[in-house]
């Protein structure tokens, strides 16, 4: 593990590119977007700050670059500001009628300028990048044909969004959008205006008396989506992996295990495209690197890992942001870099990278 290099402030959001795999952008809660690249001996070298109409409402919390555009885009409470990265301005921002929650999971590809992004109340809304306003139409990048939008947005969530992305059907059929919201409530569409289903990976038990104050319910954090594989982080230290049914009308939890975390998982990535691991880190900063598949799939796990049901995953490696930085920070936000490399972002502005080998 290393560190990078330091934000002026907090971190609150870091996404990689899609032009180059030593390259990302993170967000600082100020507004501003700096760019990164691993190779260079100072690591961020440009940063491009937040105007007013981006700073001067709310703070900063999640970031898309879009790499091949030169543009970045930030959600400041009810507002998405655009940066033009070669200009270092702000070129436009968009005002939603309620306050904005997350972009669409995963980086996001070239030659594509449409996004989604949802709001508080689980409406998911097609942006248009070109413009930084709502898409007039939706890209076939989405459910395999273009299709004409007769509303702004579609879908609903009973809690704020944690996670909101696609997963491949079981059935080899058009693919599966899913928002998750923090009480594990969640809704699945295979085309837009028409939700397939619904599901909830947390039941009603949890919500029973305990005799006491619950201090870490397993409420659901963080989210990261891979072929037909939803990870998710708990405010208990727990992860899940769930999928699809076979009508693809629900997502359901098929295996969890403790994250090796002492509180709250802050961020799960799926990592590695040859063989894919998990990333968890807890906000504490502890890190872990699981071999998960092996439990997913039979057939790898007799044909490479003796597995008892019950036990956990192989751990790969772990660390300690805390003892890179030697700092008691807060870890924030992760992504992915170049398909092996974790760089997370935290309170006291570190950018902190750990590799897979």
């Amino acid at each position: 593990m290393e560190v990078l290099g330091r934000s002026k402030c907090a971190v609150m959001s870091v996404a990689a590119s899609s032009t180059c795999d030593t390259n990302f952008a993170s967000l600082d809660a100020a507004g501003a977007v700096t760019l990164w690249d691993m190779r260079l001996k100072k690591k961020d070298y440009m940063r491009v700050e937040a105007d007013s109409t981006v700073s001067a409402f709310d703070d900063a919390t999640e970031l898309l670059f879009a790499a091949d555009m030169h543009r970045a885009f930030v959600i400041t409470g009810e507002r998405i500001g655009c940066f033009d990265l070669r200009r270092h301005a702000v070129l436009d921002t968009y005002r939603h009628t309620c306050e904005l929650v997350m972009f669409l999971d995963g980086v996001h590809p070239q030659g594509e300028t449409t996004s989604l992004v949802i709001d508080e109340n689980g409406a998911i809304m097609p942006f248009c990048l070109l413009q930084c306003a709502p898409a007039v139409a939706l890209s076939a990048r989405f459910f395999g044909s273009e299709q004409e939008l007769t509303a702004p947005s579609f879908g609903s969530l009973t809690n704020l969004c944690c996670g909101l992305g696609f997963l491949d059907s079981p059935q080899g059929g058009r693919p599966i959008l899913c928002a998750v919201g923090m009480d594990g409530r969640g809704a699945v569409f295979t085309e837009a205006y028409n939700q397939k289903g619904e599901f909830n990976l947390m039941g009603d038990d949890w919500l029973c008396p305990t005799g006491g104050e619950m201090i870490n319910p397993p409420l659901l954090t963080s989210c990261s989506f891979m072929g037909g594989f939803l990870a998710i982080g708990r405010a208990n230290g727990m992860y899940s992996i769930a999928v699809p049914n076979d009508n693809e009308d629900s997502v359901v939890d098929v295996f969890s295990s403790p994250g090796h975390a002492q509180n709250n998982l802050s961020v799960v990535k799926w990592c590695g495209p040859a063989r894919p691991r998990l990333f968890t880190c807890s906000v504490c900063g502890e890190l872990s690197v699981w071999d998960v598949l092996p439990l997913l799939e039979a057939e790898e796990v007799s044909a490479d890992v003796d597995v008892e049901e019950g036990d956990p995953p192989p751990l790969m490696m772990s660390g300690s942001v805390r003892e890179v930085t030697g700092q008691a920070v807060s870890v924030n936000c992760g992504t992915v870099v170049g398909g092996g490399k974790l760089v997370v972002g935290d309170t006291m502005g570190f950018l902190t990278a750990c590799s897979v080998e």
